[in-house]
Protein backbone atom coordinates (compact mmCIF):
# COMPACT_ATOMS: atom_id res chain seq x y z
CA UNK A 1 0.00 0.00 0.00
CA UNK A 2 2.86 2.39 0.76
CA UNK A 3 4.27 2.04 -2.75
CA UNK A 4 0.88 3.00 -4.16
CA UNK A 5 0.74 6.34 -2.34
CA UNK A 6 4.21 7.14 -3.65
CA UNK A 7 3.13 6.09 -7.15
CA UNK A 8 0.25 8.55 -6.76
CA UNK A 9 2.79 11.30 -5.99
CA UNK A 10 4.92 10.34 -8.97
CA UNK A 11 1.90 10.35 -11.26
CA UNK A 12 1.10 13.80 -9.89
CA UNK A 13 4.13 15.08 -11.77
CA UNK A 14 2.07 14.74 -14.94
CA UNK A 15 0.23 17.88 -13.77
CA UNK A 16 3.39 19.98 -13.65
CA UNK A 17 2.07 22.07 -16.54
CA UNK A 18 -0.42 23.71 -14.13
CA UNK A 19 0.41 27.11 -12.68
CA UNK A 20 2.38 27.15 -9.40
CA UNK A 21 -0.64 27.55 -7.08
CA UNK A 22 -2.71 24.86 -8.82
CA UNK A 23 0.21 22.43 -8.91
CA UNK A 24 0.95 23.00 -5.23
CA UNK A 25 -2.71 22.51 -4.32
CA UNK A 26 -2.75 19.31 -6.38
CA UNK A 27 0.58 17.69 -5.39
CA UNK A 28 1.13 18.76 -1.78
CA UNK A 29 -1.72 16.69 -0.24
CA UNK A 30 -0.39 13.66 -2.13
CA UNK A 31 3.09 14.19 -0.70
CA UNK A 32 1.82 14.67 2.86
CA UNK A 33 -0.35 11.55 2.57
CA UNK A 34 2.58 9.50 1.25
CA UNK A 35 4.84 10.71 4.06
CA UNK A 36 2.18 9.94 6.68
CA UNK A 37 1.53 6.46 5.29
CA UNK A 38 5.29 5.86 5.11
CA UNK A 39 5.29 6.41 8.87
CA UNK A 40 3.95 2.86 9.08
CA UNK A 41 7.51 1.74 8.45
CA UNK A 42 8.45 3.14 11.86
CA UNK A 43 5.66 1.15 13.49
CA UNK A 44 6.84 -2.00 11.70
CA UNK A 45 10.40 -1.48 12.93
CA UNK A 46 9.25 -0.78 16.49
CA UNK A 47 7.21 -4.01 16.44
CA UNK A 48 10.20 -5.93 15.09
CA UNK A 49 8.46 -6.78 11.81
CA UNK A 50 11.48 -5.50 9.86
CA UNK A 51 15.21 -5.50 10.49
CA UNK A 52 15.29 -1.70 10.21
CA UNK A 53 16.56 0.17 13.24
CA UNK A 54 13.76 2.36 14.65
CA UNK A 55 16.02 5.38 15.28
CA UNK A 56 17.17 5.38 11.66
CA UNK A 57 13.64 4.96 10.31
CA UNK A 58 12.57 7.82 12.57
CA UNK A 59 15.41 10.03 11.31
CA UNK A 60 14.46 9.36 7.67
CA UNK A 61 10.74 9.90 8.30
CA UNK A 62 11.07 12.93 10.54
CA UNK A 63 13.50 14.64 8.18
CA UNK A 64 11.28 14.12 5.17
CA UNK A 65 8.15 15.25 7.01
CA UNK A 66 9.97 18.29 8.41
CA UNK A 67 11.31 19.21 4.98
CA UNK A 68 7.85 19.03 3.42
CA UNK A 69 5.90 20.70 6.25
CA UNK A 70 8.37 23.37 7.34
CA UNK A 71 10.70 24.02 4.44
CA UNK A 72 8.73 23.32 1.25
CA UNK A 73 6.21 26.12 1.90
CA UNK A 74 9.10 28.61 1.88
CA UNK A 75 10.08 27.90 -1.73
CA UNK A 76 8.11 27.41 -4.95
CA UNK A 77 6.56 23.96 -5.18
CA UNK A 78 7.81 23.67 -8.75
CA UNK A 79 11.38 24.66 -7.86
CA UNK A 80 13.97 22.19 -9.15
CA UNK A 81 15.18 21.52 -5.60
CA UNK A 82 11.70 20.49 -4.43
CA UNK A 83 10.85 18.52 -7.56
CA UNK A 84 14.11 16.54 -7.48
CA UNK A 85 13.68 15.79 -3.79
CA UNK A 86 10.09 14.59 -4.09
CA UNK A 87 10.88 12.66 -7.27
CA UNK A 88 13.64 10.76 -5.43
CA UNK A 89 11.39 10.14 -2.42
CA UNK A 90 8.72 8.79 -4.77
CA UNK A 91 11.00 6.46 -6.70
CA UNK A 92 12.54 5.23 -3.46
CA UNK A 93 9.12 4.55 -1.93
CA UNK A 94 7.88 2.74 -5.02
CA UNK A 95 11.01 0.59 -5.32
CA UNK A 96 11.58 -0.17 -1.64
CA UNK A 97 8.01 -0.84 -0.64
CA UNK A 98 7.27 -2.48 -3.98
CA UNK A 99 10.10 -4.93 -3.32
CA UNK A 100 8.79 -5.58 0.20
CA UNK A 101 5.31 -6.17 -1.24
CA UNK A 102 6.52 -8.47 -4.01
CA UNK A 103 8.59 -10.49 -1.53
CA UNK A 104 5.57 -10.80 0.77
CA UNK A 105 3.30 -11.85 -2.12
CA UNK A 106 5.76 -14.52 -3.23
CA UNK A 107 6.06 -15.76 0.35
CA UNK A 108 2.27 -16.01 0.69
CA UNK A 109 2.22 -18.13 -2.47
CA UNK A 110 4.94 -20.39 -1.08
CA UNK A 111 7.48 -19.17 -3.63
CA UNK A 112 10.98 -18.35 -2.42
CA UNK A 113 12.13 -14.76 -2.86
CA UNK A 114 13.84 -13.95 -6.12
CA UNK A 115 17.32 -12.49 -5.59
CA UNK A 116 16.68 -9.77 -8.19
CA UNK A 117 14.03 -8.21 -5.94
CA UNK A 118 16.39 -7.52 -3.05
CA UNK A 119 19.19 -6.66 -5.47
CA UNK A 120 17.01 -3.87 -6.86
CA UNK A 121 16.04 -2.74 -3.36
CA UNK A 122 19.63 -2.62 -2.13
CA UNK A 123 20.83 -0.81 -5.27
CA UNK A 124 18.14 1.82 -5.81
CA UNK A 125 18.31 3.24 -2.26
CA UNK A 126 22.02 4.12 -2.31
CA UNK A 127 21.60 5.66 -5.76
CA UNK A 128 18.58 7.83 -4.92
CA UNK A 129 19.45 8.78 -1.34
CA UNK A 130 22.35 11.16 -2.15
CA UNK A 131 20.30 12.90 -4.85
CA UNK A 132 17.24 13.25 -2.59
CA UNK A 133 19.31 14.37 0.42
CA UNK A 134 21.15 16.84 -1.81
CA UNK A 135 17.78 18.19 -2.95
CA UNK A 136 16.73 18.62 0.68
CA UNK A 137 19.95 20.48 1.48
CA UNK A 138 19.54 22.76 -1.56
CA UNK A 139 15.94 23.44 -0.52
CA UNK A 140 17.41 24.81 2.73
CA UNK A 141 19.88 26.95 0.82
CA UNK A 142 17.21 28.29 -1.54
CA UNK A 143 14.93 29.20 1.39
CA UNK A 144 17.89 30.78 3.24
CA UNK A 145 18.48 33.19 0.35
CA UNK A 146 15.13 34.80 1.16
CA UNK A 147 16.47 36.52 4.31
CA UNK A 148 16.46 33.36 6.48
CA UNK A 149 20.16 33.00 7.32
CA UNK A 150 19.59 30.33 9.99
CA UNK A 151 18.71 27.93 7.16
CA UNK A 152 22.31 28.15 5.93
CA UNK A 153 23.22 26.59 9.27
CA UNK A 154 20.63 23.81 8.89
CA UNK A 155 21.93 23.16 5.36
CA UNK A 156 25.42 22.81 6.78
CA UNK A 157 24.14 20.06 9.11
CA UNK A 158 22.83 17.94 6.22
CA UNK A 159 26.17 16.22 5.50
CA UNK A 160 26.53 15.31 9.19
CA UNK A 161 23.23 13.42 9.18
CA UNK A 162 23.68 12.16 5.63
CA UNK A 163 26.90 10.29 6.39
CA UNK A 164 25.61 7.76 8.98
CA UNK A 165 22.45 7.06 6.98
CA UNK A 166 24.37 6.55 3.73
CA UNK A 167 26.90 4.41 5.55
CA UNK A 168 24.06 2.22 6.84
CA UNK A 169 22.56 1.87 3.35
CA UNK A 170 25.91 0.83 1.91
CA UNK A 171 26.50 -1.58 4.81
CA UNK A 172 23.12 -3.26 4.18
CA UNK A 173 23.87 -3.48 0.47
CA UNK A 174 27.32 -4.98 1.03
CA UNK A 175 25.94 -7.51 3.53
CA UNK A 176 23.18 -8.60 1.13
CA UNK A 177 25.47 -9.02 -1.88
CA UNK A 178 28.05 -10.90 0.22
CA UNK A 179 25.30 -13.27 1.38
CA UNK A 180 24.15 -13.70 -2.23
CA UNK A 181 27.71 -14.46 -3.37
CA UNK A 182 28.21 -16.94 -0.51
CA UNK A 183 24.99 -18.73 -1.49
CA UNK A 184 26.19 -19.03 -5.11
CA UNK A 185 29.49 -20.49 -3.95
CA UNK A 186 27.67 -23.08 -1.81
CA UNK A 187 25.56 -24.12 -4.81
CA UNK A 188 28.62 -24.82 -6.96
Amino acid sequence: AIQLVWLRVLLGFTSIDKDEASFQEFIRPRIITALAVSGLELLNSLLGLTKSKPHQVFLFSATRMGVELLLAPLIPCKSPEHLITVFCWSLDGICRFGCFGLDAALSLCGIPSWPIIKSIRYTVGPLLFPIGAGGEMFMNIRAAKDNRPVLYFTASLWPLFFYPLMKQLLKQRKKYFKKLADEKIKQT
